[in-house]
């Protein structure tokens, strides 16, 4: 063999090794990435942001979610909830949402969830004074954005103006959305910066068929009755589905939810919760989320 064949034949077995370890390298970059992207109860703030407005998926969003952070499995998560987190949509807010229901949810108002349809700059400065030490010792906050985003920019604006900066909501800032309804219908220069400055995660899009996240509706009234029946072991679920039913039933806005109407459930945004606590086949579809957190004994 002669002495350029053999060069060649190094140069060649040195990329191939310097490409393998590039590819390790890259690897073990992503997993951190992946791993801090993960909700850690010890560190890390859920931000449950719901519209509340033009049907009532978000009456049964947030009864699922409250059924979750009743389990085992999501004790001592912090989590702070958010009623009228709405954008520029028109169309009724659904007000028999909020205190009393809201209450039975999440706990006494101002407490764990805040009415931003009443008091918007006030719900602002609450979760602003939530977020702050989050980030502060490291913490991730991750948004369920079961809603538009103006809500979350006017906050993100709010802990800017203490000095939080833009390096810190690129790292550990996540908003997680999954309605392209939710994002057409924010104010699209916030959208936009928050897209720039944030970890904005757009996942598939739970309001539709056939995709990567889970069917979390249907109209199939079996899994309401199997929520509100005297034989669900789960007495809290049975009460919080009984009167999430009570409301969805009396709403007369001037959008109908024909899932919701036809006697089925709607808590489609669940699937942001599905994605940020990396549920997995544990709560991939109606069937696996109601065994797990509504009819549990």
């Amino acid at each position: 063999m002669n002495l350029r064949k053999q060069t060649n034949q190094k140069t060649i077995s040195f990329v191939k090794l310097h490409t393998f370890l590039l590819s390790v390298i890259l690897s073990l970059l992503s997993g951190i990435e992946i791993h801090s992207q993960t909700f850690n109860k010890q560190t890390d703030l859920l931000l449950a942001n719901f519209d509340l407005k033009p049907d009532e998926d978000d009456v049964m969003a947030a009864a699922a979610l409250a059924c979750m952070l009743k389990h085992p499995d999501f004790e001592d998560v912090n989590y702070y909830a958010v009623a009228g987190a709405y954008g520029d949509q028109n169309h009724l807010f659904i007000t028999a949402g909020v205190p009393d229901y809201y209450n039975v949810l999440f706990g006494a108002e101002n407490s764990n969830w805040t009415n931003a349809h009443e008091y918007w700059d006030a719900s602002v400065t609450r979760v602003k004074d939530k977020i702050i030490p989050i980030l502060n010792s490291g913490g991730h906050v991750f948004v369920q954005e079961a809603g538009q985003s103006n809500f979350t920019y006017d906050v993100l604006q709010a802990v800017l103006a203490e000095g939080i900066s833009l390096d810190t909501f690129e790292k550990q800032v996540i908003i997680v959305q999954h309605s392209r309804y939710n994002e057409n219908n924010t104010t699209p220069s916030e959208l936009e910066w928050l897209k720039a400055h944030t970890v904005y995660k757009k996942i598939d899009d739970g309001n539709t068929d056939d995709n990567d996240t889970p069917g979390y509706r249907t109209k199939d009234s079996i899994w309401l009755e199997r929520a509100k029946s005297v034989n669900n072991p789960n007495a809290e679920a049975r009460d919080i589905w009984t009167e999430a039913d009570k409301i969805c039933d009396a709403w007369e806005g001037e959008w109908t939810n024909k899932w919701i109407a036809s006697g089925g459930i709607d808590f489609s945004d669940c699937v942001e919760n599905w994605y940020i606590f990396d549920l997995g086949n544990q709560a991939d579809d109606i069937a696996s989320f109601w065994n797990q957190y509504v009819t549990n004994p």
